[in-house]
């Protein structure tokens, strides 16, 4: 499947989709963050969502900058993935597995199925992640009690 052109994109918050060729080259980013940051704030976007074009398997590989909410580099992004999903289901890949945090050193992938309908894209986000660890975190409620 060739590489398409960026575009906006959005479940919400709009962020952009932007294409690239090869893992080796998604991998091999190094944004600017301030200046990725200053785009997003000015354009009124959430991130950016760099992906390399899907096998016709639909195995995708992708990372997920939003540095205007605090996360440099995010290590699985669900609602992004759903994102590329609906756009590639108009193209006819109604299936695909993207994995994400590589670049982090904390692999996850994420699945996504959509379907075109009359009313818009109906799509379906499931997917696995390894847990590093567990943090436990005690309430305000319960220190005063």
């Amino acid at each position: 499947m060739p590489a398409r052109g960026a575009c906006i994109a959005s479940l919400g918050r709009p962020r952009m989709l932007v294409p690239v060729s090869t893992r080796s080259v998604l991998a091999a980013l190094a944004p600017n963050l301030d200046r990725l940051r200053d785009a997003c704030d000015r354009l009124g976007l959430l991130g950016c969502y760099v992906y390399c074009t899907p096998t016709a398997y639909g195995r995708a590989m992708a990372r997920m900058f939003a540095p205007s909410i605090g996360v440099p580099e995010d290590i699985a992004n669900a609602n992004s993935t759903a994102c590329l999903a609906a756009r590639l289901a108009r193209e006819g890949m109604t299936d695909i597995t993207v994995d994400m945090g590589d670049a982090l050193g904390i692999p996850a992938t994420i699945t996504a199925s959509a379907w075109q309908r009359e009313a818009g894209p109906l799509v379906h986000v499931g997917g696995t992640a390894t847990i590093e660890r567990i943090v436990r975190l005690q309430s305000v409620w319960q220190k005063a009690g």
